[in-house]
């Protein structure tokens, strides 16, 4: 004979119960759509067949409410809630099904998820669309719809992001060389996913500002002081090897030799 022996309220919806099965207590956290739908509001007995629903039931009741929290924060891709679920559960029938309830519902939709992520990144990044892509990617979303949402990010928007960034790193000093800049804003640039032959038009058509910010005499003058004591300037091999050394901190060939004389 199975029993419910006794029903305890708890915070937040939920309701502890006991159930006493050939003189073995076990004990459940039913939520209350659980709890109504079978209506357990009292004590009493319950077929074997009863319990196992209940059982079923409530496990998809708490997956189905934790889904709905998960999603409740941000957006969610359906790729991203699986995964989700699949921390407390690895029946995949069970998951297919609340994932189908979740879309029925309209909770979730990876064609709305996907143009509403983009048009996000758009209006408020400066990121690139291969940094897009290869987030979306990550979120389970299939290669088509991120393909059809980026046609919204053309060239335009690209040289638009990327001269913001460039005005960003050159509204002060900077302290590298020219080459060295160059090189360190243009990794930036490829590392929020912008695409390299617009990255490089763009730091061409900036050079001038880049520059600008720089004194590169200045820079070298004192890198040559902090080392010029470890090499002899009159010895050929020590001060190629001098003129090797500051080229590969980025300062020109020629640069160094004039201040070398």
């Amino acid at each position: 004979m199975i029993k419910i022996k006794s029903i305890k309220k708890l915070r937040g919806n939920r309701y502890s119960i006991e159930i006493s099965e050939n003189d073995k207590i076990d004990k459940h956290i039913l939520n209350e759509n659980t709890l109504i739908k079978h209506s357990l509001l009292s004590t009493k007995e319950l077929s074997k067949e009863e319990y196992k629903n209940i059982v079923k039931d409530n496990e998809y009741e708490t997956l189905y409410l934790k889904a709905i929290h998960f999603i409740s924060y941000q957006m969610r891709s359906i790729s991203e809630v699986k995964k989700y679920l699949k921390k407390d559960t690895i029946n995949e029938t069970l998951i297919n099904k609340i994932i189908k309830e979740l879309k029925d519902n309209r909770y979730v939709d990876d064609i709305q998820f996907v143009n509403e992520y983009v048009n996000q990144k758009l209006e408020y990044d400066l990121v690139g669309p291969r940094y897009i892509k290869e987030k979306l990617i990550g979120k389970g979303i299939h290669f088509d719809l991120i393909a059809d949402a980026l046609l919204h990010y053309n060239s335009e928007r690209e040289f638009s992001k990327i001269d913001e960034i460039i005005k960003n790193e050159t509204k002060y000093k900077i302290n590298k060389p020219y080459q060295k800049a160059y090189l360190s804003i243009k990794q930036k640039l490829l590392n929020k996913g912008f695409s390299p032959n617009i990255i490089e038009s763009s730091l061409i058509s900036h050079k001038d500002d880049i520059k600008e910010m720089i004194d590169e005499n200045d820079l070298l003058e004192k890198e040559i002081a902090k080392i010029i004591d470890k090499y002899d300037l009159d010895n050929y091999e020590q001060k190629n090897k001098l003129i090797k050394k500051l080229m590969t901190k980025g300062y020109n060939y020629e640069v160094i030799k004039k201040h070398l004389k």
